[in-house]
């Protein structure tokens, strides 16, 4: 008699240990329902993990697959809802570690990359002289296409000639948002302390991009801002001042 009370104590004290946590994870996707129960047992932080490691296991691996990446296996035999969120919380703590140490990395080459425009913002200053939109017509007078013409100067603020200038001009509105971008490759020489200008055309018929090229026409040169973000300046005398590669 005690030894069949001795076995239902403890097959009651077993039962009431293994909780929830202790239910195996299906391998199929389509039997999750069947321990919903279980699920809805969990706090809603560990749901959430259970969450995020079954799609992991499935359907992020199936599309890791078809883009060229390896397979996974799956939800592994034995697998239980206290092991999956075990595993899904240390693996987001590790993507964690990882960001922070790529959000390190990139703020390391921001703040190099503007460290070394610094000197080159000094070397060179450039401004907007001009902006207009200019028609094009046909034979019988009829515009076809329509064009942004701007012009640009370059100022040397060096005691050195420069033999050339490579960077990116973005026109900004007064709230700081860019209207109108130019990519320049401006060859001609700069004595040292003087001024050349830079001319650009393209349509605002046919434009390709984000640029508001009209909008930047009309709009008084006041309202506007040149940010100038030079990538390369190099002088004649060989030297060069140059941005590390984003």
């Amino acid at each position: 008699m005690c030894t069949h009370l001795t076995i239902l104590l403890c097959a009651i004290i077993l039962a009431a240990c293994s909780g929830p946590k202790e239910t195996p994870l299906p391998r199929e996707l389509d039997k999750i329902e069947r321990i919903k129960p279980a699920i809805e047992k969990l706090t809603p932080e560990e749901r959430e993990l259970v969450a995020g490691y079954i799609i992991r296991h499935t359907v992020g691996a199936k599309l890791g697959g078809l883009f060229g990446g390896k397979e996974n296996l799956g939800i592994p035999e034995g697998m239980t809802l206290g092991k999956a969120i075990e595993e899904q919380r240390k693996f987001k703590a590790d993507a964690a570690i990882e960001e922070a140490k790529q959000h390190a990395v990139k703020a390391k080459l921001q703040g190099e990359r503007e460290a070394a425009m610094k000197p080159m913002r000094e070397a060179i200053t450039v401004t907007l002289v001009s902006k207009k939109i200019k028609a094009e017509r046909s034979s019988n007078g009829i515009i076809w296409n329509e064009n942004l013409e701007v012009i640009f100067g370059y100022k040397n603020n060096t005691d050195k000639d420069i033999a050339g200038v490579k960077g990116y001009i973005s026109i900004r509105d007064l709230f700081g948002d860019e209207i109108s971008g130019f990519l320049i490759s401006n060859y001609n020489t700069i004595k040292a302390g003087q001024t050349v200008n830079w001319m650009d055309s393209r349509s605002v018929r046919f434009t390709i991009g984000n640029n508001n090229d009209r909008k930047l026409a009309e709009l008084e040169d006041d309202k506007l801002k040149v940010v100038w973000d030079p990538r390369m300046i190099i002088f004649k005398d060989g030297t060069s001042l140059t941005v590390p590669d984003e």
